[in-house]
């Protein structure tokens, strides 16, 4: 851990200032600076591309004119700076993914968020991504880092520090200039809205996927006895997957599952699909799965699972046109994206189900679409 000035230092930094060279301090500093800020910009680094399950392997914290690298790899009790965080508001740039990380790791669930990407989109960008917006702004371009880098190493390159503090630099001045903006078009209240919404949505218990996580993508035609061959492959390859600390796909790609998961049912030759890097102790567990699978009963076959249809009636399609052309008015009127407003499964929706689905949207959406 350690700070940076106001402005990404150009070129490679000596080796001596690693950004998690002294964590005692550093952390010592943060809880300071947090204690006295109202706002503070926060960002992540997880490895999901590289480790299984992922885990935050950085975090980025920047409050007025400084920053810093967490490590939530190392032994620091984090547990404290968490606690005071949920009490201030936290700028991000597209906040879900992280406020599910900080959540799922921490428990974090903040009072208030700003989050700069959907401010960018009410403000009427077509185009969102932090890079483009502090270019548009601030006329900066942000260097290209390594995204898809493995942030579990360490130590962390100079690069990679650079690419790190980068995602917090910019975004107090963006929210700044983004909520003056929002402000003047009336439409702050819109983007608070979302923001606790994503709140709400991301620091929430995880659903209980045990029966649809392992149905993947084109599993949908499958039999039931196929689904029972899929859902054993699936769960053999988590197992692998947690053991080798490695995303399920190295260990077989999600086709291949579904494939082999179809010939197996069918008695069809499948051990050709095994990859030859395959090590032996691996194959062998997977042919001791499909083996156990081929004796199961067809009571417990996995039901498939039937789609939600819905047949509209006339007036009901007629509904979802009239409210289609009430969004779309709005939307070229306010030079916005008009699947912000209500994408077009929601005004089918809303064509059918004319009470429930009103209530899923936001007052801002509600009052857009039927400003009675």
């Amino acid at each position: 851990m350690t700070s940076l000035p106001s402005k990404p230092t150009p070129g490679p930094r000596a080796a001596s200032q690693s950004a998690l060279s002294d964590p005692t301090g550093t952390l010592s500093s943060v809880m300071k600076a947090v204690s006295k800020a109202t706002e503070i910009a926060l960002d992540t680094e997880a490895d999901s591309m590289h480790a299984y399950p992922e885990k935050v392997c950085l975090i980025q914290i920047r409050i007025g004119e400084q920053s810093w690298l967490l490590d939530p790899l190392s032994d620091h009790d984090l547990g404290p700076l968490m606690k005071a965080l949920s009490r201030k508001t936290l700028l991000f740039h597209a906040a879900d993914y992280d406020l599910r990380l900080l959540f799922r790791r921490y428990g974090l669930k903040p009072c208030r968020i700003f989050d700069t990407m959907w401010a960018s989109r009410m403000v009427g960008h077509e185009r969102f991504g932090l890079e483009y917006m502090v270019r548009h702004y601030f006329d900066i371009q942000l260097e290209k880092g390594p995204q898809t880098a493995n942030w579990g190493l360490r130590p962390l390159t100079p690069e990679m520090e650079r690419y790190a503090f980068n995602d917090v630099l910019h975004l107090m001045p963006l929210a700044k200039l983004l909520r003056e903006r929002l402000e003047a078009l009336g439409r702050l209240n819109w983007v608070e809205q979302i923001c606790e919404r994503l709140i709400d949505q991301a620091c929430e218990p995880e659903p209980d996927v045990s029966d649809t996580q392992w149905r993947l993508k084109g599993s949908h035609r499958l039999g039931r006895r196929a689904l029972a061959f899929l859902r054993a492959i699936w769960h053999w390859r988590e197992v692998e997957a947690v053991r080798s600390n490695r995303p399920p796909f190295f260990i077989l790609a999600h086709d291949t599952v579904v494939r082999m998961a179809e010939s197996a049912a069918n008695d069809l030759p499948w051990r050709e699909m095994i990859p030859r890097r395959m090590a032996m102790r691996r194959r062998k567990l997977l042919e001791q799965t499909i083996k156990e699978a081929k004796s199961l009963s067809p009571k417990v076959f996995p039901e498939r699972l039937k789609a939600k249809r819905f047949r509209a009636s006339d007036a009901e399609k007629a509904r979802a046109d009239q409210l289609k052309e009430v969004r779309d008015k709005a939307a070229e009127k306010l030079g916005l994206d008009p699947s912000l407003i209500a994408s077009r499964a929601m005004l089918t929706r809303l064509g059918l189900e004319q009470g429930s689905a009103w209530k899923e949207l936001m007052p801002w959406q509600r009052e857009l679409l039927d400003p009675r």
